[in-house]
């Protein structure tokens, strides 16, 4: 009796991590990508505003979100997954961890310039300049070389710009009104397809689907005594009610 009632526990217990473990493999990979795309969300709120200190902030609690990932994976692997992960899955495991730090901090520029772009696409003004100067830097091998140019609008006004049209040529520059965003050259721009972004958000959902595969592997380890990890496997027989070592 005690046997079937023994065995009617597991057959329970069998059952419920089926339908539990298809959950927990959607949430490892569904959770980090919420959080991901939601830091970015943030971000370029944040860079909306201007808001240089926030945006610090955003970044260091992305850091230690991820370190807590990465501890809930290990600690999930180590309790409930086979000990016997191959190569593979190791590689893609950190394959997937690449892939999302390069996809968050590419996003996170990409998402920033088309932030700065849509705003000057919504009050963005135009106004005729001409070209006072050259801006330079020194390079590496300590030559100045040109990153951009001095121009005075009309109205009196005078901005450093990226660009290199050539000095005393009249040129469009487009402002923003609030001072947010800094000038650029040219008519008011189109608002940004966000083509790219939409591409890097895609990498990074693959991303996370990689690195939560670390923790969708088999349930069917080795049974190790709580008290003793380092001990052999338990065998079946001697786990089971009334079992008979041979």
């Amino acid at each position: 009796m005690a046997s079937r009632w023994w065995m009617g526990g597991q057959l329970v217990r069998k059952a419920a991590w089926a339908l539990l473990w298809p959950v927990w493999c959607v949430l490892a990979a569904a959770v980090p990508l919420g959080v991901s795309l939601l830091s970015l969300r943030l971000d370029q709120d944040a860079w909306r505003d201007n808001e240089h200190g926030l945006i610090l902030v955003i970044m260091l609690a992305d850091l230690f979100f991820y370190l807590g990932v990465l501890v809930a994976y290990a600690f999930v692997r180590d309790r409930w997954i086979d000990d016997r992960t191959s190569t593979v899955r190791w590689v893609i495991f950190w394959a997937g961890a690449v892939v999302v730090i390069v996809c968050c901090v590419t996003a996170g520029g990409s998402g920033d310039r088309d932030v700065e772009q849509q705003i000057l696409h919504d009050r963005g003004v135009t106004s005729t300049g001409v070209v006072t100067g050259i801006r330079t830097y020194t390079s590496d091998s300590g030559a100045p070389k040109q990153d951009g140019v001095y121009v005075r609008l009309n109205d009196g006004r005078s901005f450093s710009v990226d660009g290199e049209p050539p000095v005393g040529s009249t040129v469009y520059v487009t402002t923003d009104p609030l001072g947010k965003v800094n000038p650029r050259l040219g008519q008011r721009p189109a608002a940004p397809t966000r083509q790219t972004l939409n591409v890097l958000l895609a990498v990074l959902a693959v991303g996370h689907l990689m690195e939560a595969s670390i923790v969708c592997g088999r349930l069917t380890g080795p049974v190790r005594s709580r008290a003793n990890p380092d001990a052999e496997p338990v065998s079946r027989s001697e786990s089971e009610p009334g079992g008979v070592v041979p």
